[in-house]
């Protein structure tokens, strides 16, 4: 007990404990004080902390400031010299440009001067000298003509006329021959030709040439003086067709003189090869080693090769340009494409804006390998087909133009290229006539709900294309620029399936959902 009562006594507050007294009014104005000075202190030091920081903020962004003054001032400065050396060049480029016009001029009015009164120097063979040396009458006849061709294209070339049209050529006549004496024609005209070049440097942008080697029986020494000609003689246009040959070394010979009639050009413009036959891969290698490298070339025409076994669809792989713009393989024998041939052939060619395909040989598979690139390319423009004996389902290329199966596929389809399909029953190049792709995208659907509005099947469509109700305003918006087609001013420009669009919009909103879309428009205006 005693023990306990100890206890509580030694915790127990003593009674001055209890009577400590709280501090008086001064004591809490000197404490405020002390409080208030050192808070003060505080924010003085903080604020002064901060203007001190901004201070060397400050001075280090006018140091910036000064640096990006200065660096602006040397950009503007090297801005300034770039634009004189730019002008200073420019001047010069216009001061070449202008000599060269001028040295082009004076040769060519040189040349002028020079042949002004130039005649032709050899003599004509009549038909009696022909015939008494053996030949018939009707071969008399041609060698004539071919002298007298070439005798009147050679004079307007000496005499630095513009010639829009070179056709070095004869007219077989069976049995076939050469006539020896022309050899020294061919020469007269071969050594116009390169002195021709002067003509055509001149009056580069003020005419369009053109040469064709076709049909050709010529010897080897003719043929020698074409290609050395050709070689310094750069025409925009160059076409050739088929020598009359047998062994397949004759007709290498003969892609060998093409190669190195086009090698040197730097004008050529437009490329033709027709009815030669590419019979081997080394025929292919050596025309697109020629074609790839040629800036300048604008248009390939590589028709009726008489290719056998598909070789020339190796072109698909090899052919590789930057700027050419249309490309004709029309009439060939291509058929069983590989799966990417055309979707790398559309890549390796992109300013590829035309291709003919027309008259190949196509099978099931090759269209939907070509309908499946169609779909997903957009850089093509036109594509030409005209079938012989179509395969059945060529009605995919049109599908991929435009498909009819829904809305969205309609969407989906390719807007850009202009398909030509010379077929009974196709009306596939009335749609992507126009550059705007939008609008060619607003006709195909236009043109679908024409279809389906004839039959009213648009409400039952538009369910299984499953369209929402917020689309159904969109859909309608679109057919607003088709209502002119049906003005009297305007009447037989829509096609036999392009209703008023007035007719599809009354259809929907007959048959379709009004309480839907009358909630939806409640719900808006709430």
């Amino acid at each position: 007990m005693s023990h306990q009562g100890n206890k509580r006594q030694k915790h127990s507050p003593s009674s001055s404990d209890l009577q400590t007294s709280p501090p008086d009014a001064s004591q809490w104005t000197q404490m405020r004080q002390e409080i208030m000075d050192s808070l003060r202190a505080e924010l003085q030091n903080d604020l002064q902390s901060q203007v001190d920081q901004l201070k060397i903020e400050s001075s280090q962004l006018k140091e910036k400031a000064a640096q990006l003054e200065g660096e602006a001032s040397r950009l503007e400065k090297e801005n300034s010299e770039l634009k004189t050396k730019i002008a200073s060049l420019e001047e010069k480029v216009k001061s070449l440009e202008n000599f060269n016009t001028a040295k082009r001029k004076s040769k060519y009015l040189e040349i002028v001067k020079k042949n002004e009164l130039w005649e032709y120097p050899l003599a004509v063979p009549t038909m009696a000298e022909l015939m008494s040396d053996g030949y018939s009458e009707e071969q008399s006849v041609e060698v004539i003509r071919q002298i007298d061709y070439i005798k009147d294209v050679t004079t307007e070339m000496r005499r630095c006329e513009v010639i829009n049209f070179v056709d070095v050529s004869d007219d077989p006549v069976e049995p076939y021959f050469f006539y020896e004496g022309m050899l020294p024609h061919y020469r007269q005209f071969a050594d116009a030709l390169m002195e021709y070049q002067h003509t055509i440097n001149y009056m580069e942008d003020k005419s369009f040439l053109f040469t064709m080697v076709r049909d050709s029986q010529l010897p080897a020494q003719v043929l020698s003086l074409l290609q050395e000609a050709l070689k310094h003689t750069h025409f925009h246009r160059l076409e050739f067709h088929p020598i009359q040959t047998e062994t397949e070394g004759a007709r290498w010979r003969y892609l060998d003189f093409i190669y190195n009639c086009v090698i040197e050009n730097t004008r050529l413009e437009d490329f033709r090869l027709c009815d030669v036959t590419i019979e081997h891969s080394r025929y292919i290698d050596l025309l697109c080693e020629l074609l790839n490298n040629k800036a300048s070339l604008r248009e390939i025409k590589l028709m009726s090769s008489g290719t056998e076994g598909g070789v020339l669809r190796e072109i698909f792989s090899k052919l590789r340009t930057e700027n050419v713009q249309e490309i004709d393989l029309s009439n060939n024998h291509l058929s069983n494409l590989r799966p990417t041939d055309m979707s790398e052939f559309l890549s390796s060619n992109p300013s590829l804006e035309e291709l003919d395909l027309s008259n190949n040989p196509f099978n099931e598979q090759d269209i939907v390998y070509i309908s499946d690139t169609l779909r997903h390319n957009n850089t093509l423009c036109r594509l030409r087909f005209r079938f012989g004996d179509p395969p059945t389902n060529w009605n995919l290329l049109e599908s991929a133009i435009f498909d009819s199966t829904s809305l969205n596929a309609s969407y989906d389809s390719n807007h850009h290229c202009h398909l030509y399909i010379y077929s009974p029953g196709s009306d596939i190049g009335r749609f992507n006539t126009c550059d705007d792709r939008a609008l060619n995208r607003r006709k195909k659907i236009y043109v679908l709900l024409s279809k389906r509005n004839r039959r009213r099947e648009n409400a039952s469509f538009l369910e299984q294309d499953g369209i929402g109700i917020k689309h159904i305003p969109q859909i309608l918006s679109l057919l607003k620029p088709f209502s002119e087609h049906h003005l009297h001013d305007k009447k037989g420009t829509q096609g036999d399936d392009e209703v008023k669009p007035l007719s599809i919009a009354y259809e929907i909103m007959r048959d379709w959902r009004m309480p839907e879309l009358y909630r939806l428009d409640q719900m808006e205006e709430d």
